[in-house]
């Protein structure tokens, strides 16, 4: 009986290792795409400050000056929301991965507490 136990314990503490493994490469690839969003964030930053530098520098009247000031500014709005809009997808997309995750760990701790009991209970008999 006891060595059905560790061996039962044994087999649940390799499968947890591979959902830690697991998430462990979720975390990664995660933390690999927010980088690389919070990249393009910082990109769009400089980028626009710089083209509205360009338009101060450039610009003579002030009407023509808003007018371009408002174009650019509904340009980067754009660009901005279409950065906000990937970030929730890879939200959403971690969500689904870490969700997967769960279940798998809750299924292999399922499967081992009712073999355990299940060789408790034969053996009590």
């Amino acid at each position: 009986m006891q060595q059905d136990i560790l061996k039962s314990f044994n087999e649940f503490s390799n499968k947890t290792l591979e959902v830690a493994k697991a998430l462990g490469e979720v975390n990664s690839k995660l933390i690999d795409k927010t980088l690389k969003q919070q990249m393009k964030a910082a990109d769009l930053y400089v980028e626009g400050s710089l083209r509205q530098a360009k338009l101060i520098q450039e610009t003579k009247d002030m009407k023509d000056y808003f007018a371009n000031q408002t174009a650019l500014f509904e340009e980067y709005s754009s660009k901005f929301v279409d950065l906000a809009k990937a970030n929730v997808s890879l939200a959403q997309e971690a969500g689904v991965e870490y969700k997967a995750l769960l279940e798998k760990g809750l299924k292999t701790a399922d499967t081992a507490a009712k073999s355990v009991a299940k060789k408790a209970v034969e053996a009590a008999a």
